[in-house]
């Protein structure tokens, strides 16, 4: 037989006449002096703690829910004779009506009326579940509420019925509680407060129930997820932990007491510090208090031995979990083995260093070198020079030619030197800034009297009229000259005859300005613009075979730039011509 959510079975059909106990009125028949006289077992049940321990708190099974709203259907036919009580439970749809008590009503009637609709006319306990409030008729053969039942009351000889909702504390229907009589009948005032503590202790009884369910459902529920928690735990690579909101350890994944050659059981509680390196168990333990005092999340790097006794490098992370009240309920931690990673740092550092040290003695070396090549480069300069000059003896137009030639040579070949020493200076760091504030009107000016010559020699167009020659930059007059000058001495080199290159000034974002140079030259591809700032790179071109450099210009452009908090960047399209972009902080006082 099918039961509903509480664990009552429907009461099964009679087979025989109504003359069985079960059908027969309550067996005291008390006088109305007694009925008056208080009864203990109510008293106790309704006023004292007995309420919650005797019908909740002993009685949370599904059987012990039914036996203990039959115990106090019996209890309230004690006080009232010749009553026969009732209870019917609300569905969890909140429409229908299940059997939950009768213990002298016909058991053919409580099958007939269970699941019965609650409705505005249906008999007393469906309209007082529809209504929300007591009903009371006095005489069901007369009673329009009873219309759809009379002749199923007349069968089992039902005459009245008194009905009261019970009611949980928000006015959620939790079912009703009935008294039926032989015979016509209205309530006295004694019976109205007797329906009051039957519907009171059942609605404890009830909720009892439910909560207990609920209880149950939620341990389950907890104990399903603490399984999962705990396959999760084992399956990642990682050591899972959890904490009591004192620090001590209640869990640990058997990979984790593995990894120490010990148990799990060992592991709990404080058993884990017999496993940290002696170096660090000071250090440890303290980060561990303040974490726990303060309740802040807990990060540390330390020592732990493994099981062949190794010490391998951990970092260790635990986050506090809390409740609704704010509390710290428990720790979730877990360790990660970063001794690979360690080992991978210390031989960078060590790398690291032996690059420094590396570029410091180029630096030496190109700083020495530079010093031997600039030496004899300046004196062939010298030299021709003075012959140029006449001196000992006028040349004659030949050997000017040639003169000419070789003082060219000699300084195409100590710029080479002054870039290859510039490099090694900016990867050393070891370059000097003087910032200042500079006015971009004082650059432009200098730059279109350097750059003249190798524009006038291809015809080149200059146009810097969108420059706003107030604007001023923080920066290092002579490296953004050299920048700049670079810059465009570039586009000449990599735009046609009868090209242009346009100079203009912007305010990018508040404190940033920029010099912008675009040209109308070859352009770069993608490939190309992606190792543009890298050293000694050179891009093949006709237009640049007569000066061809080494690849050092914009690297240090670049180096330079970003020395002075800015920055260099270009974009290219092949074909098009190429636009670089200079940013660099502004002065206070530059204009908006």
């Amino acid at each position: 037989m099918a039961s509903d959510r509480y664990g009552h079975s429907p009461a099964p059909a009679s087979s025989g006449p109504l003359a069985s106990e079960a059908s027969s009125p309550a067996p005291h028949a008390w006088s109305l002096a007694e009925r008056e006289r208080p009864i203990p077992e109510l008293a106790d049940a309704v006023d004292g703690p007995m309420a919650v321990r005797s019908f909740t708190a002993e009685y949370m099974s599904p059987l012990a829910v039914r036996e203990s709203l039959d115990m106090l259907v019996r209890l309230i036919e004690r006080v009232a004779p010749g009553m026969r009580g009732s209870v019917l439970l609300m569905d969890a749809d909140g429409l229908t009506l299940r059997h939950g008590a009768a213990p002298h009503l016909p058991p053919a009637y409580c099958k007939a009326i269970d699941g019965a609709q609650i409705g505005p006319q249906a008999g007393s306990c469906g309209t007082a579940a529809y209504r929300r409030e007591r009903v009371i008729v006095t005489d069901i053969a007369t009673d329009f509420l009873w219309e759809p039942y009379r002749a199923l009351a007349a069968q089992y000889g039902l005459a009245a019925c008194w009905s009261t909702p019970i009611l949980d504390g928000d006015g959620t229907v939790l079912g009703t509680f009935a008294m039926y009589y032989d015979a016509p009948r209205s309530p006295a005032d004694v019976d109205i407060a007797l329906t009051e503590s039957a519907t009171h202790l059942a609605k404890k009884i009830i909720n009892g129930a439910r909560a207990a369910e609920s209880l149950r459902a939620k341990s389950e529920a907890l104990r399903v997820s603490e399984r999962h928690f705990r396959e999760m735990a084992e399956a990642i690579p990682v050591q899972v932990w959890t904490a009591q909101p004192d620090g001590q350890l209640d869990f640990v994944t058997k990979q984790t007491a593995e990894f120490f050659g010990r148990s799990v059981e060992e592991m709990l509680g404080s058993g884990w510090r017999e496993a940290v390196h002696p170096d660090d168990v000071e250090r440890v333990g303290e980060r561990w208090r303040q974490s726990l005092e303060r309740g802040e999340p807990y990060e540390i790097e330390f020592r732990l031995r493994s099981r062949d006794g190794e010490y391998h490098w951990h970092l260790v992370r635990a986050n506090p979990l809390r409740g609704d009240d704010g509390r710290i309920v428990q720790w979730f931690g877990c360790n990660t083995d970063i001794e690979q990673q360690k080992k991978l740092a210390a031989a960078l550092d060590v790398a690291l260093a032996d690059a420094r040290e590396a570029n410091k003695a180029k630096a030496a070396f190109l700083a020495m070198m530079s010093h031997e090549l600039r030496t004899p480069l300046n004196a062939i300069g010298g030299y021709a020079q003075l012959m140029l000059d006449d001196i000992p003896t006028p040349a004659s137009p030949a050997q000017r030619n040639y003169l000419t030639r070789v003082v060219k040579s000699q300084q195409h070949l100590l710029g080479l030197i002054e870039a290859v020493l510039t490099h090694a200076k900016a990867e050393a760091g070891k370059i000097v800034y003087r910032i200042t504030d500079v006015r971009a009107g004082e650059v432009l000016d200098v730059l279109e009297s350097l750059t003249a010559p190798q524009r006038s020699a291809k015809r080149l167009e200059y146009d810097c009229a969108r420059c706003d020659g107030a604007l001023t930059f923080r920066a290092d007059k002579e490296k953004l000259l050299q920048i700049l000058l670079n810059i465009i001495s570039n586009a000449a080199k990599f735009t046609p005859a009868d090209g242009r290159i346009l100079v203009t000034t912007s305010i990018q974002s508040p404190g940033v300005g920029a010099f912008t140079v675009s040209d109308t030259g070859v352009g770069m591809t993608a490939e190309q613009v992606a190792t543009v700032f890298e050293p000694f790179v050179q891009f093949d071109s006709s237009l640049a075979r007569e000066s061809k450099g080494i690849g050092l210009g914009m690297p240090i452009s670049r180096e330079l730039a970003r020395g002075m908090d800015g920055d260099l960047v270009v974009t290219s399209e092949p074909g098009v011509g190429s636009t670089f972009t200079l940013s660099l902080p502004l002065a206070s006082a530059s204009p908006p």
